[in-house]
């Protein structure tokens, strides 16, 4: 039985019924996800737009205190991270690493970038010279608790470890307060810490990240990009205390160079699209942003040799 063909108008609004409900349904999927997202965002800051708060006057504050705030300022996003919504996250039972990746591997990059620059400030600004003893504080700060791998989950948890960690470096600062600590940055310190932002430590280390990007599944781009927003986060308050600490940097005539690494910072620690692809919201865009701050970093560290 040769069933009645159906007019072309009818053919044609069913057609368009149907693509409508396609539509409505994926613009549905793309709000729920894009509405749990920004749920998400509420709950647990996932971008950064200002560096961390500096003192009024900050130049003119004397040595020691300036030695407070420069570690303050390495220390400020590891410990937001400790107490952040869902704490420490890469060796967490429930919101781990493959649960709440992108916060986990930003974490990663927070304490990859808080280890070296605790380093530095430890074996060379808080020294009276070379050969000087470095604080029995920092000491144990950077080998006994920020050495632990970010990832050890059992007894001592990372956590734990880098929770030690900043008492200990508190007890630095009010060794500095009573007159029993050592801080003493000058400027060849300050030109060795700019050294280690654009070294292969740290800025090489975030472009080796991003190497051939396009080629990286996306599901491993996203972690190497929030990985590397993690490491900015901490370079960019350390970059801006410095900035605000030594009045000598600006007096090089830096003023457009830090505003310019400081605005390709600020756009990598406010980078959070809804989804990353290896072609579309790409580490080449990242990598861009890398590559202009470091320049102008290596510029403003070129400057305090002439």
């Amino acid at each position: 039985m040769k069933l009645p063909d159906i007019p072309p108008l009818l053919k044609l609004s069913i057609v368009g019924r149907t693509l409508l409900v396609q539509c409505g349904i994926f613009v549905a999927l793309v709000f729920v996800f894009w509405g749990a997202q920004r749920l998400y965002a509420v709950v647990d800051a996932t971008r950064f737009p200002e560096p961390c708060a500096m003192p009024a006057e900050a130049a003119s504050l004397p040595e020691n205190e300036k030695g407070k705030v420069l570690i303050d300022a390495i220390t400020h996003q590891m410990r937001f991270e400790l107490d952040s919504t869902f704490g420490w996250s890469i060796n967490d039972v429930i919101f781990n690493k493959y649960v709440f990746d992108n916060r986990a591997y930003r974490q990663y990059g927070v304490y990859h970038a808080t280890k070296f620059l605790v380093d530095i400030y430890s074996t060379q600004i808080a020294k009276l010279g070379t050969s000087d003893r470095e604080s029995d504080f920092l000491y144990q700060a950077r080998l006994n608790c920020f050495s632990l791998n970010p990832r050890k989950f059992w007894f001592p948890s990372a956590e734990s470890s880098y929770e030690k960690g900043l008492e200990l470096i508190e007890k630095y600062k009010k060794s500095l307060d009573d007159g029993k600590g050592v801080y003493n940055c000058r400027t060849d310190d300050i030109y060795a810490s700019l050294q280690l932002l654009v070294g292969e430590n740290m800025l090489g280390y975030a472009q080796g990240l991003l190497e051939n990007a396009q080629d990286i599944p996306f599901y491993t781009l996203d972690n190497r990009i929030y990985e590397i927003q993690g490491m900015v986060l901490v370079m960019r308050d350390f970059l801006n205390a410095l900035y605000r600490l030594y009045p000598e940097i600006k007096a090089k005539n830096n003023e457009e160079n830090m505003a310019v690494a400081m605005d390709y910072m600020n756009r990598i620690c406010t980078y959070d699209p809804l989804y990353i692809t290896s072609t579309m919201n790409s580490g080449e865009l990242i990598l861009s942003y890398l590559l202009f701050a470091k320049a102008r970093i290596a510029d403003i560290m070129t400057s305090l040799r002439i």
